[in-house]
């Protein structure tokens, strides 16, 4: 009798040990993804008029859109890297071409696909519109 307590107890005892790195674990997978993107942990979440920078190739030019294929940027673009992306443009919307002297006004028309790019500006309710597009920048050559 005494033998099969032991064996019980050395039983139980393994279980607890074999089963404590998964429940310290917490939720699963799952669980843990939708609680990322709920509490915005992992997810950067767009808010109204927040600032976005990237860096990327001109792929297509629309009426009143650029689309870069994104190179680089800051945390609002982290997920688009390596995507394209689509940037709308304004009246407001400043351009520039980089140039050893430096930077020189162009107008929307200049720009070409295939151009390396950077662009800034601003992004509403999803929708990124660019402030400044700047193009032939050198750091962006892929």
């Amino acid at each position: 009798m005494k033998k099969r307590w032991t064996l019980l107890i050395f039983v139980v005892l393994a279980t607890l040990i074999a089963a404590t790195p998964a429940l310290a674990a917490g939720p699963g997978n799952q669980n843990r993804q939708e609680n990322q993107h709920r509490y915005g942990v992992g997810v950067p979440q767009l808010h109204s008029g927040e600032s976005f920078a990237l860096t990327g190739t001109i792929t297509m030019l629309g009426d009143n859109s650029i689309t870069v294929l994104v190179q680089n940027g800051n945390r609002l673009i982290k997920p688009y890297i390596g995507q394209e992306l689509v940037v709308q443009v304004t009246e407001s919307t400043r351009y520039r071409q980089w140039t050893p002297e430096g930077c020189v006004p162009i107008t929307f028309e200049d720009l070409e696909i295939g151009d390396t790019t950077s662009i800034q500006g601003t992004v509403s309710e999803e929708v990124f519109t660019a402030a400044r597009v700047t193009v032939d920048v050198p750091c962006c050559t892929p």
